[in-house]
């Protein structure tokens, strides 16, 4: 198969051999007509997403749902949680008791009020980046579930820095999910709110 997942983009991550074998489309040949799939796939994904009528959105099964939904038109493994070692993430033996781990940690923050909404927003967002669930979509999966936590919980969706040129927008979002890795939210926090 021609190599069409090419790593020239700032915080993309890698595939493997048979991760690209999972391409739906084998006459296609460039990275961005892959981008163009994957748009359209995810238009329809939201559309899934905002007809959804179930109350548990906070579990493994609704995660995993909802990244087929967004990708599974495209990718043939959407939906599955990763099975090789990525350039980020953690390992990926360790995704699934992860992500239950932040489900149920992410219940406890609402509940409680542990955080302000924009802290929440930020520790949940990039815990879920940070894991990386899914061989590949988790930024634009991770934004989306950030978007969709605040609409089930009425609070204002985060910004994620709208005003910044796409460039410059892309260089701030990686730079602050670095520093959370260092467990300081504050950039990410101002990120979201720009």
């Amino acid at each position: 198969m021609k190599e069409i997942y090419f790593n020239d983009r700032q915080g993309q991550t890698l595939l493997t051999e048979e991760e690209r074998r999972g391409l739906r489309f084998k006459h296609v040949t460039t990275l961005s007509e892959v981008d163009e799939l994957e748009h359209r796939n995810i238009e329809s994904g939201l559309i899934w997403l905002s007809l959804n009528k179930k109350k548990e959105y906070l579990t493994d099964s609704f995660f995993r749902e909802l990244h087929k939904k967004l990708f599974g038109e495209v990718w043939s493994w959407a939906g599955q949680y990763r099975t090789s070692a990525k350039n980020i993430g953690i390992e990926y033996w360790k995704v699934p008791t992860e992500v239950l781990k932040l489900c149920d940690d992410a219940e406890y923050w609402i509940k409680n009020e542990s955080y302000s909404w924009i802290e929440l927003m930020a520790r949940f967002h990039h815990k879920l980046v940070y894991i990386h669930p899914f061989a590949n979509g988790n930024g634009r999966f991770s934004r989306i579930m950030t978007n969709y936590l605040c609409f089930k919980n009425n609070i204002h969706r985060p910004k994620w820095g709208a005003p910044l040129p796409q460039k410059q927008r892309r260089e701030t979002y990686i730079k602050a999910l670095r520093e959370a890795d260092l467990k300081d939210y504050t950039p990410l926090i101002k990120f979201l709110s720009l």
